[in-house]
């Protein structure tokens, strides 16, 4: 879209810090009309007129926006434009973990007709996206003849507001920003810290989720802005303090709690396409996702007949902590016979491995016949013991631990308070957590989440091996679920 107006900001790399500074007020929208003139034909007028925007503030996604402009050329079609960017979190060769990254870009509100008397009337609801302040030009034939903006607030809606110990809880939020300072908020139960909330990769609107914990009563859930994932208490005099911090109080009630472990499901993994270098041939896993062991199938035709090929697992070995690094693995699992007729049919059993993506290489000798990949899944194995007095040690086993920047470790809470993380690289997935069990007499509860290893030396690391609460809609990459377990304290 051709344009002579002010474009939004493009940032390549959002993380750096911003310092604190004495409280001021939030970015203002000039209400004057751009001066630059815009080529237009049959000697109409070249002035970018000023788009007056009705609504009730704050706006919020959904938010109804009357929209009206003077002096346009009769009878012409408008085309309603809203400014934002598109983007998120960047992935490189499967497991670098770049950050976050927007490029400028624009969509439709719709199209409108300028009425005889010049006059343009239109409305339009504040779409799903990013928070912040947004331009809304209004073109013709790609020629911006009026414009302004809005800003788009941040909304939180939580529910259940009661239920007992256990109960989930979803935290929807909208229109958080891609700029650093609006994009990232924490929450608090009971003034501890619980996790994180980000919309980086989801254009502002998430689901934050956990779990009702503590005593029977009112727990106080506090929404805190922090771009580093750590609350930033004295609001009133921060730079950002035109910025939403919503509180919320829920209520645990009496009721059955839970009292077994479980992971969340597992949403389905990106898996790149088989290739096969024989023409005419076919090569299919059936499932391409599950736990270590998982019992598979890969079926094929075409291929050498009478043949005893062999079947490579792929995998990574290493360590980001002891300074040798990480490099690709290949390792001969088993066998593969070709029928008569160049068929193949023959279970796979998946090892016990790294979490992720796996490529199952078939191989005539050293010629490489076809590729196809395996995601595993992170199980787990058990919590041992689930019950016993304060100060009883309990240890949780997991297999199937990722490997990547961005899913190899677990982070834990108990009773919602942040206790710690856990990594899988090291040990190929095979996780062991070790931890002492506190509190009064009653269950209480373990979760792990999905967070972040580490991000570009360049970024704060902060917001990263915190709880990421929003990890089903927005964690990078893999979107891995979180774990949850309970634990019986007794007298």
């Amino acid at each position: 879209m051709r344009r002579q107006i002010a474009s939004l900001l493009v940032v390549v790399a959002v993380g750096a810090a911003v310092a604190c500074t004495n409280n001021s007020p939030p970015p203002e929208r000039t209400q004057d009309a751009a001066a630059d003139g815009v080529a237009m034909t049959g000697g109409e007028s070249s002035a970018i007129h000023l788009l007056t925007l009705t609504y009730r503030k704050p706006a919020v996604v959904g938010t109804d926006v009357a929209v009206s402009a003077k002096g346009l050329p009769a009878g012409r079609e408008v085309d309603l434009q809203w400014l934002t960017v598109s983007g998120g979190w960047v992935i490189e060769d499967y497991y670098h973990f770049r950050g976050k990254k927007y490029s400028e870009t624009s969509v439709s509100l719709g199209r409108f007709t300028v009425d005889a008397n010049g006059a343009l009337n239109a409305r339009f609801a504040v779409p799903e996206d990013f928070g912040g302040v947004h331009d809304v030009v209004a073109t013709i034939g790609g020629v911006a003849v009026a414009q302004n903006g809005i800003e788009v607030t941040q909304s939180f809606e939580m529910s259940p507001a009661s239920g007992p110990l256990g109960t989930p809880i979803q935290l929807r939020v909208t229109g958080l920003g891609w700029r650093t300072m609006e994009s990232t908020w924490v929450v608090n139960w009971d003034n501890t810290l619980l996790g994180f909330v980000s919309a980086a990769s989801s254009k502002g609107s998430a689901i934050a989720r956990f779990r009702a914990t503590g005593p029977a009563g009112k727990h106080i859930v506090h929404v805190l802005t922090g771009y580093q994932g750590q609350g930033y208490l004295n609001h009133e005099q921060a730079p950002n303090s035109y910025l939403p911090r919503p509180q919320f109080t829920f209520e645990t009630t009496p009721g059955p709690a839970p009292n077994a472990a479980y992971a969340e499901p597992y949403q389905r993994q990106p898996v790149p396409a088989t290739t096969v270098a024989i023409d005419g041939a076919a090569f299919l896993l059936s499932p391409t996702q599950g736990p270590v062991q998982t019992k598979a199938t890969l079926r094929g035709a075409g291929f050498p007949r009478n043949a005893s090929l062999r079947l490579i697992w792929q995998t990574y070995v290493g360590s980001r902590v002891s300074g040798n690094g990480f490099e690709p693995q290949e390792r001969e699992i088993g066998t593969v016979a070709a029928g008569a007729d160049g068929r193949i049919d023959a279970p796979v059993s998946i090892p016990d491995d790294l979490g992720g993506l796996h490529g199952l290489v078939l191989r005539d000798g050293d010629r490489t016949l076809a590729q196809t990949y395996f995601v595993i899944e992170t199980s787990i194995v058990g919590m041992t013991p689930a019950s016993g007095p304060a100060g009883t040690p309990v240890t949780i086993h997991l297999k199937g631990v990722g490997w990547t920047e961005y899913d190899n470790i677990y982070v834990a809470t108990y009773d919602n308070a942040y206790m710690g993380y856990a990594c899988g690289f090291n040990t190929n997935g095979d996780v062991v957590i070790n931890f002492t069990a506190s509190g009064e007499p009653g269950i209480h509860l373990i979760d792990l989440y999905p967070g972040i290893y580490q991000g570009p030396a360049t970024e704060p690391q902060l917001l990263y091996r915190l709880p990421q609460l929003t990890y089903a809609e927005d964690h990078p990459g893999n979107k891995i679920p979180a774990l949850r377990f309970a634990f019986e304290v007794t007298r």
